[in-house]
């Protein structure tokens, strides 16, 4: 088969091929930039997740598998039960805490626990949950 490609049409796709190259390069920055969340919540609105999400990751620290699966799902319910009071104020923010938390508890809670993988989630909701509280 013979191609139907012209030089400069081959060009022109080689230029775009780099260009979106180029384009994938930058994805990940800017997945990173949109995933940290905006200061849009009170301390006292953070302060109970926060709380949860240490002593959930201080269960699986200390190997309490039973007391760390109830505090997840505290977190979790507490977490959902805030939703209609915490999405408005910024869906942006509250999706990217509510998908950190949700790594969590696919990682810990699955068939297939992947503790270190659901302790690092933690420690990011930990972090972007901070990240998210106004000073």
């Amino acid at each position: 088969m013979k191609s139907s490609l012209t030089p400069s049409t081959l060009s022109l796709a080689i230029a775009l091929g780099l260009g979106l190259a180029t384009a994938s390069a930058a994805e990940p920055k800017a997945a990173t930039e949109a995933t940290s969340p905006a200061p849009v919540y009170t301390a006292k609105e953070m302060e109970g997740f926060i709380t949860l999400a240490k002593e959930t990751v201080a269960a699986l620290d200390g190997g309490k598998n039973t007391e760390m699966i109830a505090k997840l799902t505290d977190l979790e319910t507490a977490w959902d039960a805030q939703e209609e009071t915490l999405k408005p104020k910024d869906p942006a923010t509250w999706t990217s805490l509510d998908k950190t938390l949700d790594k969590s508890i696919s990682a810990l809670r699955s068939s297939k626990t992947d503790i270190p993988k659901g302790k690092a989630a933690l420690e990011d909701l930990i972090k972007k949950l901070k990240q998210a509280t106004k000073p």
